[in-house]
């Protein structure tokens, strides 16, 4: 069975933030669907899956359900609702209990090339599927899921660390966001 991933909705996004979040949902899709992918994950992170009382067939079979904290049934698609705003602090992103979307910091993510937006909405899935992280906590399954699978695309697509999306703004968005701020 194929897991789809799915964008629902974006909202408060330029056209250019849009296609890269599109982008970067269809490399995710590539990567949960691959079979290596969870071949590598099982042989690289199977602590932190046991530490969560889950083998890697158990959250594989979870992760690609689509059975998530708004789905009741397996039906096999992930859906992403996602909205942007912006913040100079260094937080990428919340998900948050009550709500599907996810939101995500502009001023962040336009450092981000598809491979790390594909991590981040990985990420951000997680917390949708009831995994969380006390702070920042690297070594977390968020964390850690996220940062393999924007590490096999980065291998996969050739990304180097310099590759950024590009974020063209109008005047009159900047200084709206200057007085936000």
């Amino acid at each position: 069975m194929i897991t789809k991933v799915g964008i629902i909705k974006i909202t408060d996004a330029t056209e250019c933030e849009k296609k890269a979040f599109i982008l970067a949902a269809e490399e995710f899709e590539k990567e949960i669907n691959n079979p290596k992918f969870w071949e590598e994950l099982r042989m690289i992170y199977p602590q932190w899956l046991y530490n969560n009382n889950l083998n890697t067939a158990a959250f594989k079979r979870l992760f690609l359900s689509g059975r998530d904290k708004f789905e009741t049934k397996d039906d096999f698609h992930i859906r992403i609702n996602v909205t942007f705003y912006y913040s100079r602090k260094s937080v990428v992103g919340a998900t948050y209990p009550s709500t599907w979307f996810t939101w995500v910091n502009r001023n962040i993510f336009k450092g981000f090339d598809v491979a790390d937006i594909a991590g981040n909405q990985a990420h951000e899935y997680l917390h949708n599927l009831a995994f969380s992280h006390p702070g920042a906590n690297k070594q977390s399954v968020p964390y850690q899921f996220g940062y393999l699978i924007r590490d096999r695309i980065k291998k996969r697509l050739k990304l180097s660390p310099e590759t950024k999306v590009k974020v063209k703004r109008s005047f009159w968005s900047r200084i709206k966001r200057i007085f936000k701020g």
